[in-house]
């Protein structure tokens, strides 16, 4: 019965809506008469809009307090997974990445002793193919893996020394204080104007 009633005040709407859109098709403003007409077919649109917005809650307002419920019971515990993926990924990295450190910082020392001359080059090439390599894939015997990938990630070190060019200017906040400035007599920000644009409300 519910879902009938429901059907009908959809059925309703459109029809409605599709007045509307023949009445979008038909209405010209050339006279001072249909400019007084405009606020009344403006007023019906915001019913028209109104109601269709409260039959739209109908639907969505129960489907909204279930995703709230299921929200407030299952985030916590998916955000506690992502924080435990993240962290052993890091420990994981920072395995890896100690190993690697390590296994360069072993060659460093060789290669070092080969230019002195305290070990000959074909002894020093033995010694770098017997060093076990530095991991950085894994993969288990239950089908996961897991691997350690590089890229190349620019810093911003020194603000002050780039250019001009690379800079975005804060369009709001320039908006806000240039409008303050005019509203209070001030001298205007360098670059800005303050022009009147024309829009229509409904009163």
């Amino acid at each position: 019965m519910a879902q009938n009633t429901s059907e009908q005040s959809l059925s309703v709407i459109k029809t409605q809506a599709t007045k509307m859109h023949r009445m979008l098709d038909e209405f010209q403003v050339v006279d001072n008469q249909s400019l007084a007409l405009v606020a009344d077919k403006i007023k019906s649109v915001k019913m028209l809009s109104k109601a269709v917005e409260e039959q739209k809650k109908k639907f969505t307002d129960p489907a909204k307090a279930i995703i709230d419920e299921a929200r407030e019971k299952f985030d916590p515990i998916i955000k506690e997974c992502k924080n435990a993926e993240i962290v052993l990924k890091q420990r994981a990295g920072a395995y890896m990445q100690a190993q690697e450190d390590a296994r360069k910082k072993e060659e460093e020392k060789i290669a070092a002793r080969v230019e002195k001359g305290t070990m000959k080059p074909e002894t020093a090439m033995i010694k770098l193919d017997a060093m076990p390599e530095a991991k950085t894939t894994v993969r288990t015997d239950k089908g996961s893996g897991l691997r350690m990938t590089k890229r190349r990630v620019a810093f911003i070190e020194q603000p002050q020394d780039v250019p001009d060019e690379y800079w975005i200017i804060d369009e709001v906040r320039v908006r806000r204080e240039a409008l303050e400035r005019d509203k209070n007599g001030e001298a205007q920000i360098p670059g800005v104007i303050i022009r009147e644009e024309s829009s229509m409300v409904s009163v």
